[in-house]
């Protein structure tokens, strides 16, 4: 045990040295400075296990040798264990000691050799939890980055998976004769891009947990344009989804939805040459999350069965609907509006099934 005392009586240094022998004999390693300036000098080149500081020094107080000390540490944690000695029984000077970094305090004509090796055990004690605690703190920041790093490049890969699979349905569907079979994979294609931006967006942002779902909605609409040949002369977009974070277990269903009726939109609202508006908006309101696509279309036709739809794309919004545990409404007329609301950081169970085709 190596303990520093600084101290500018004699006296006090003898009796703690005594008292100490006491308790460590042969262990201990002593030494002494009558001043903070020698004292700091000392701790420097002893590093000790304990300071005994008295708090009024020729030099300077108690409390500006603890800052001085207090340069040395590291990461919060003190360079060393200290415990304040004075002869002042006062409360104030205790709680400014421990404020300054002392780990205990005691006065000095109440020392014994019992209260002595109390308290710097738990001055000692206190220091060495203190830095197993940063040394953790640091083992689990570590780990932490690590599996952060890991987590974003299983998101690349996941999006390059993706990628591939889209490019060979764009590729299968060049070269099918029947064109409800190349509409059909085209459409597919067109789901698969929707999660791979999904899974972009959570790479290249550093935000492995979360998507902004009004920077998703602007670029998948972008896509979905671009997929559909749209010219924008003819059919003009806005997009108006307010700051909207979403987690990816909401993110992903969301976005395949806001995929669909999109797609809807392009697909069926603007026939022969028609020309028109898309509105894709979201919000929050109340706890839930609000989406909506609105077009001023044909509208939707009469016979359509929106309770029990047989197309697929309609299948899968109500799926996906369910999933989010949300509700699913149709305006008919014109504009068409197809909106969808679900609590937010709520995601249900359910899966992914899908049957039919067409709007």
């Amino acid at each position: 045990m190596i303990i520093v005392m600084v101290d500018d009586s004699p006296a006090d240094r003898r009796l703690c040295q005594i008292l100490l022998n006491e308790v460590y004999g042969p262990d201990l390693e002593f030494f002494e400075a009558n001043g903070a300036l020698q004292g700091l000098e000392t701790c420097r080149a002893t590093s000790p296990d304990c300071v005994l500081l008295d708090y009024k020094l020729p030099d300077m107080t108690g409390l500006e040798f603890l800052q001085q000390l207090s340069f040395r540490a590291t990461g919060g944690v003190p360079a060393t264990a200290v415990v304040m000695l004075t002869g002042l029984a006062s409360e104030q000077v205790a709680v400014e000691a421990m404020r300054s970094g002392a780990q205990d305090y005691l006065v000095k004509d109440r020392i014994s050799a019992e209260s002595l090796r109390l308290a710097v055990r738990k001055a000692t004690e206190k220091v060495s939890l203190l830095r197993a605690l940063k040394a953790e703190k640091d083992r689990l920041t570590q780990s932490l980055a690590e599996k952060e790093v890991l987590i974003q490049e299983v998101h690349h890969r996941v999006k390059n998976n993706l990628a591939v699979i889209a490019s060979l349905l764009r590729l299968q569907a060049t070269t099918m004769p029947d064109e409800r079979l190349a509409t059909a994979l085209r459409e597919s294609q067109n789901r698969v891009e929707s999660m791979a931006l999904i899974h972009e967006q959570l790479y290249s942002n550093g935000n492995l947990r979360e998507v902004d779902l009004a920077r998703y909605a602007a670029l998948l609409t972008g896509n979905l344009f671009h997929s559909y040949g749209v010219d924008r002369a003819r059919i003009a977009c806005r997009v108006a989804v307010e700051p909207l974070v979403l987690g990816v277990d909401q993110a992903i269903p969301a976005g395949l939805i806001l995929n669909e009726l999109i797609s809807n939109a392009l697909k069926h609202a603007f026939p022969s040459g028609r020309a028109g508006s898309v509105t894709v908006e979201g919000g929050r309101a109340g706890g839930r999350v609000h989406l909506s696509v609105r077009d001023d279309g044909v509208g939707v036709p009469p016979g359509v069965d929106l309770v029990k739809p047989h197309s697929l794309g309609m299948q899968i919004i109500k799926i996906l609907t369910r999933q989010l545990k949300g509700t699913f409404r149709v305006v008919c007329g014109n504009p068409a509006t197809f909106e969808i609301s679900f609590p937010e950081g709520e995601c249900g169970e359910a899966k992914l099934q899908s049957a039919g085709s067409g709007r």
